[in-house]
């Protein structure tokens, strides 16, 4: 196919993946994994940190506004 895509006819997951293996090996399964946790990797540690310093936030918040009158 274009750009190592190929269109698979059958609807069976276990079919394509027998087929990848016949065509490229075991390590067909994972070609491409590397750019893939590249490309998400940056994106998924700005979110993690950005949720923990935001819930970090709020609970200090909720911890002084327990403490007014």
């Amino acid at each position: 196919g274009v750009g190592g895509c190929d269109r698979f006819t059958s609807s069976s997951i276990g079919n394509v993946i027998r087929l990848i293996v016949q065509k490229e090996g075991y390590t067909g399964l994972t070609r491409g994994w590397r750019p893939r946790m590249l490309f998400h990797a940056p994106a998924a540690a700005i979110c993690w940190s950005t949720y923990e310093a935001a819930k970090t936030s709020f609970q200090e918040f909720n911890q002084n506004s327990k403490s007014l009158p």
